[in-house]
């Protein structure tokens, strides 16, 4: 069987005491729920979507049965989990303060001073059939050089939570060698300084360039991508119980990658989710399941946005009218500009109409199928219900649905929907683009001879312009662009272009419902848009300079 994530590490029974008003905790703890550093990654990454399996040992007595039952709960494979006769199960006592609802753990081992080297090899075949692997060093040491080894041999990923950092001190020069072999180490600023010997986070985070992890607390966390630092900010929200959150943000973060997201954005991601544990009491109970996340994070990134109610809003109904019928027997006809229209842009187009009309009925539209000839004015849904009509007739997934939402003589926020890739971009005017709820951050440009440039429109048009510009970007006499592609459908060019699957745009159509969506998203992103003709209706969009002087005239 294959797996996402596999955990290597330790369950335990949490026993949960809550300060009280007068500065004193109960005899009793006020909760009990089951816990533990592996267990709880395993949680965190199978609540986000992964396929996790967990390899630890149990006491096989009624603590340890609670605790298979909690992973079987949440969805975590147990098929590698020993129940062992006889052996203690490890449990913390765990004292959670008013002030800052920070914890004190006292914790108390059994089960996972038990793990033996042999089991790497006992659990070979699941730790190379798992894409991700996540381990501790809660465990006995010789166990994890050994993992640490074995992932390094075979290629794996490592991502490895030091909670004992003194097992890893570069005071042992051995541990330098480790330290090189393990894929990501994320930990806090303490167990960094106790790690490396040293209070200069920075210097630290820059001799491991995207291995080294360090959480702050509230100021974000820090790494470096080999060519400069990366700061994220925390997520400001309201804290109840701080238990869990570091393998919260763990667990997630080995779901992401697992599903191919990059370091960036799988760390900031994670970070919601870590943030959204902090508001829920207990480690487990209170991760967070991918839905309740994607919710939270678009929540939470417009919180401030003038226009949040109306971009939830159509974020929502532009999926549902896409769903609503795409089953259906459809038609096809030619329009007076001979351009092609099928029944499914006319229902798509009737559907968002009709939502927006009930929810703001004095709204107006300006629409590729019924309100074409409409003027924009305060408050205007651009709408193309298909983008790419042809595409979508022959069936090969390059379409979009698009709009554009237009208040107070400017673009306030739009959105591209791509059914066939399961991509919805949103970006609204100070909030930045997102895919799928997910930021995208800022990357560096490829260089020239790495470029793809596409071209959109349809290829008739402005022909002779077009031609120019493939002839100077694959003809140079110096350096050429590494490919260009056509596929006519500028939701899905522009969609390339914010994810930097192409370099550079050049785009021939100029109606408000193919142009108006992504361009703004593109000006959001820092692009450039450049006319390559008199009467402005070819562009160029991009953000590198070498394309722009290979395509502009020289003086």
């Amino acid at each position: 069987m294959k797996y996402d994530v596999c955990v290597f590490g330790g369950c335990s029974l949490d026993r949960i005491f809550y300060q009280k008003i007068d500065g004193t905790y109960n005899e009793q703890a006020d909760t009990i729920a089951p816990g533990g550093k592996g267990a709880n990654q395993a949680v965190a990454a199978s609540k986000a979507g992964a396929k996790t399996t967990i390899i630890t040992k149990i006491g096989k007595d009624d603590i340890g049965r609670d605790i298979l039952s909690n992973l079987s709960f949440y969805n975590v494979n147990i098929s590698n989990v020993e129940e062992i006769d006889g052996l203690d199960n490890d449990y913390s006592d765990i004292y959670i303060n008013i002030k800052d609802k920070d914890n004190d753990i006292k914790r108390y081992s059994g089960a996972i001073n038990s793990f033996t080297p042999d089991m790497i090899d006992n659990y070979r075949d699941v730790l190379l059939s798992s894409k991700i692997i996540v381990c501790q060093l809660k465990i006995p040491k010789e166990v994890t050089i050994k993992l640490i080894n074995f992932c390094h041999e075979h290629k794996k990923t490592l991502i490895l939570t030091p909670c004992r950092p003194e097992k890893l001190s570069v005071t042992d020069q051995d541990n330098l060698d480790l330290i090189d072999k393990i894929g990501i180490i994320t930990c806090n600023k303490k167990e960094c300084q106790t790690i490396f010997n040293s209070d200069n986070i920075e210097e630290c985070v820059k001799k491991y360039p995207n291995k080294l992890i360090v959480t702050l607390g509230s100021e974000g966390l820090i790494y470096h991508n080999g060519k400069r630092f990366v700061r994220m900010p925390a997520i400001e929200t309201d804290v109840v119980d701080t238990t869990g959150a570091g393998d919260t943000l763990n667990g997630n973060l080995s779901a992401y990658l697992a599903k191919g997201m990059d370091l960036k954005h799988a760390l900031r991601k994670a970070m919601y989710a870590s943030a959204m544990k902090l508001m829920m009491k207990t480690a487990q109970a209170g991760m967070p399941y991918l839905s309740d996340l994607e919710t939270f994070i678009q929540n939470k990134r417009n919180k401030h946005f003038e226009y949040r109610d109306e971009l939830n809003f159509i974020t929502e109904q532009i999926k549902y009218a896409y769903e609503s019928v795409k089953y259906s027997v459809y038609s096809v006809k030619s329009k007076k500009d001979h351009t092609l229209v099928t029944d499914m842009d006319l229902e798509i187009e009737k559907y968002l109409i009709n939502k927006i009309k009930e929810k703001y009925p004095n709204d107006n539209f300006v629409t590729e199928e019924t309100y074409s000839n409409n003027e924009l004015q305060n408050r205007s849904w651009i709408i193309d219900p298909i983008d790419g009509t042809i595409h979508f007739i022959k069936k090969d997934g390059y379409f979009g649905i698009q709009l554009a939402f237009y208040d107070e003589s400017e673009i306030k926020f739009s959105v591209i929907y791509l059914p066939e890739k399961n991509e919805l971009f949103y970006c609204g005017k100070g909030l930045g683009t997102f895919v799928n709820n997910e930021k995208i951050l800022p990357t560096d440009d490829s260089p020239i001879e790495q470029s793809i440039v596409e071209f959109s429109g349809s290829i008739n048009k402005k022909y002779e312009v077009k031609k120019m510009c493939f002839d100077k970007l694959m003809n140079n006499e110096g350096l050429k662009v590494a490919d260009v592609l056509f596929i006519n459908c500028a939701s899905l060019a522009y969609a390339n272009l914010v994810m930097k699957r192409t370099d550079a745009l050049i785009i021939s159509t100029t109606d408000p419902w193919d142009v108006m969506p992504g361009e703004f998203m593109t000006k959001e992103c820092d692009y450039k848009v450049i006319y390559l003709d008199a009467d402005k209706s070819v562009r160029l969009v991009t953000k590198s300079q070498e394309i722009i002087d290979m395509l502009l005239p020289k003086e």
